[in-house]
C-alpha cells in the first residue's frame, strides 16, 4: 500500500516521536490531498510502501474517519516510519507535472492520476539510477572526467 503526507518544511525524522503508541502520523492514500498540505515554496510530500500484511510487527496502521473528504482515505502510522520512506518529493516538482498537463485547477481524481503516474516513474528512475551506480572504484575512474584527463577523442 502506497501512502503519501504532504509537510509545509522538509523531512525531519528527529521530529517523529519514536514509542509506538506515543503519537501517529496522518497518511493518506491520495497523492493530490496530500500535495494540498505540503503548501509553500519548501513543501514536501512523503511516499511511504507498506505492506499490512507483513509489517504489523514493526508498525501499527490503522485507517480513520476523515469528514469531509469523500475520495480520499485517511490513515495513521503509529511510531517510526523511516523503514517504509521511499521517496520524499519536493511539491513544487508536483506542482509543475500538473501544470505542465493542464491540471492545476483539474478535479482531485485527475490530479491524482497524475500524480501517481509521475511519482512511479520518479521512483522506477531512482532505482534504475541506483542500478548503474560504478560498482567499483576502478569503474569510477574510468568514468571520471577529473582534470588532466584526455578521451581518446579529444587527443
Amino acid at each position: 500500500m502506497r501512502l503519501y503526507r504532504g509537510l509545509r518544511n522538509s523531512y525531519r525524522p528527529e521530529r517523529v516521536d519514536p514509542s509506538r503508541f506515543a503519537g501517529g502520523t496522518d497518511f493518506t492514500d491520495c497523492p493530490a490531498i496530500a500535495l494540498r498540505y505540503a503548501q509553500g515554496s519548501r513543501g514536501v510530500v512523503l511516499v511511504v510502501d507498506i505492506d499490512p500484511d507483513e509489517h504489523l510487527s514493526a508498525v501499527k496502521l490503522s485507517q480513520e474517519l476523515w469528514l469531509g473528504v469523500p475520495d480520499a482515505k485517511r490513515f495513521m502510522l503509529w511510531g517510526r516510519f523511516d523503514q517504509f520512506l521511499i521517496a520524499v518529493i519536493p511539491a513544487k516538482d508536483l506542482r509543475t507535472q500538473l501544470r505542465l498537463r493542464g491540471a492545476r485547477s483539474a478535479p482531485d481524481e485527475t490530479k491524482t492520476v497524475i500524480l501517481r503516474a509521475f511519482i512511479a516513474r520518479e521512483l522506477r528512475d531512482q532505482q534504475l539510477r541506483s542500478q548503474f551506480a560504478p560498482r567499483s572504484d576502478a569503474t569510477a575512474l574510468l568514468t571520471s572526467r577529473e582534470p588532466g584527463w584526455v578521451s581518446s577523442r579529444e587527443r
